[in-house]
């Protein structure tokens, strides 16, 4: 089985620390694209939205309260700072604003044992939501930024899109969002689709687009 770059990286950590960072790296993507979302569909609109959000994260089932909130909102900005300006290639403030927000968002790793493995590093069960979330979420970029580089943290390139995304490919390619990666695969089969039918039957091609 072959991995990519991204997996082989985290599959790193994660032996090293025993913390899931894949899982945590998501839990930054996922925080920043929520910002490009509509107002009703923000999860950091009301506290039952987040933890709707949250759900199926043990990590963090804690309580929600309206300053985490706030608090959360000021990270997002942060956070989204970090995937635009790696996107341009500003790699030395994207690391600036990653120190910082380290420093304000601090790892407390604790050694466990459970489950008959041997003791291994988990981050502590402590904190507010907003401790747990953030510090999960810049660690697990920083861990992924110092093992593959700042170029691996893209903005969408669909001029009317600004999510952010983790780039995984093999060769660093990756130019759009999840969401967008679909739509251009669609529009390629298509456009594959129509060259087949329009050689098959001697026609002039017709782009997906006319």
């Amino acid at each position: 089985m072959r991995y990519s770059p991204l997996k082989l990286a985290l599959l790193s950590a994660c032996v090293r620390t025993g913390v899931n960072l894949a899982s945590f790296a998501d839990l930054a993507v996922r925080l920043v694209n929520s910002g490009v979302s509509d107002a009703d569909a923000d999860p950091l609109r009301s506290c039952g939205a987040f933890r709707e959000f949250v759900a199926g994260r043990p990590f963090l089932a804690v309580p929600v309260t309206p300053h985490d909130l706030e608090q959360l909102r000021l990270f997002r900005q942060e956070l989204a700072s970090v995937f635009s300006s790696a996107a341009r290639g500003a790699d030395g403030q994207a690391i600036d604003t990653l120190n910082a927000l380290m420093t304000v968002h601090p790892v407390h790793p604790v050694l466990v044992q459970h489950d008959g493995e041997p003791w291994h590093v988990h981050l502590s069960e402590s904190g507010s939501m907003t401790d747990r979330y953030a510090a999960a979420a810049v660690i697990s970029i920083a861990l992924l930024l110092s093992q593959l580089g700042a170029d691996r943290l893209g903005i969408c390139a669909m001029a009317s899109c600004n999510r952010a995304f983790i780039d995984s490919s093999s060769n660093r390619s990756r130019r759009y969002c999840s969401e967008h990666s679909a739509t251009k695969a669609n529009v390629t089969s298509l456009q594959r689709q129509n060259l087949r039918a329009a050689v098959g039957q001697d026609l002039p091609v017709k782009s997906a687009a006319s």
